[in-house]
């Protein structure tokens, strides 16, 4: 791209569920200099919040077909539990075909989170979900069924009527909640999955009290988002937000 355009140094796509208010300005805020995003709504309008975060992923080829002609060096997609609800194999399946077919590769949260967990080399995690208690527990069996060793999980607003709700919940009280719970527990990662929830403050937050790297689904996708476009972080000049989050710094080296 032409110098002095906004995404000069390549432009991303994400996919948001769409009253997420949160993954889009996470997102943006994680890019390098001149690297930038476009962003569609996964839409639904079915009440019930599981049948709904299924509809976003089986809606989601004509959901990206919304970004019409635009040229994206890969997309990602910000939803976690449709993954936890519909499965791996179907979902990484169904996304395989759908990248060959955009001549994009289209990446899920769930997959990023692994692929940040198999960089650092983790073997066992502690999890927290701020979802109903069904979806921790959906999300819970995928980790376990991926390999990982769950030390601990809890959620933040375990009898929420409403996956939704995750977004007026405040981001210090969270903060402060997490700390508590794993200052004396011992893993190999701490894992906030979920992308409504802000978890900026919180992972730089937690990066000086816990023992090992913090990692969100956020933080995960934007950047196995950058890997899968061939940016070079180590060439590209990082915004404000990076030096920030520990667990960023710990995910790119090397890279």
């Amino acid at each position: 791209m032409s110098e002095g355009y906004y995404g000069r140094n390549g432009v991303l796509g994400l996919a948001t569920p769409q009253a997420n208010p949160t993954a889009e300005t996470e997102f943006r805020a994680l890019m390098p200099q001149g690297v930038t995003c476009a962003t569609v709504r996964m839409v639904s309008a079915e009440l019930d919040p599981a049948t709904r975060l299924r509809a976003y992923f089986t809606d989601i080829a004509q959901t990206l077909n919304r970004f019409d002609s635009l040229s994206l060096q890969s997309i990602g997609l910000a939803c976690t539990g449709s993954t936890y609800l519909l499965g791996h194999e179907a979902v990484e399946a169904h996304l395989g075909k759908l990248s060959s077919k955009r001549g994009q590769p289209v990446i899920s949260a769930a997959a990023a989170i692994e692929r940040a967990l198999a960089h650092l080399g983790v073997n066992s995690i502690a999890l927290i979900c701020p979802y109903p208690e069904w979806l921790l527990t959906a999300a819970e069996r995928h980790w376990r069924a991926r390999g990982c060793d769950v030390v601990d999980q809890f959620s933040l607003d375990p009898n929420q009527g409403d996956t939704r709700a995750i977004y007026a919940l405040s981001p210090e009280a969270a903060g402060d909640r997490i700390e508590a719970r794993w200052r004396n527990k011992r893993a190999d990662a701490y894992l906030i999955t979920g992308t409504g929830l802000p978890t900026l403050r919180i992972v730089s937050q937690l990066s000086k009290s816990l023992s090992g790297p913090v990692l969100s689904s956020n933080l995960c996708l934007a950047w196995a988002s950058l890997q899968e476009a061939g940016i070079d972080l180590a060439e590209r000049a990082p915004t404000s937000s990076l030096p920030l989050l520990g667990g960023w710094e710990q995910l790119i080296d090397g890279l």
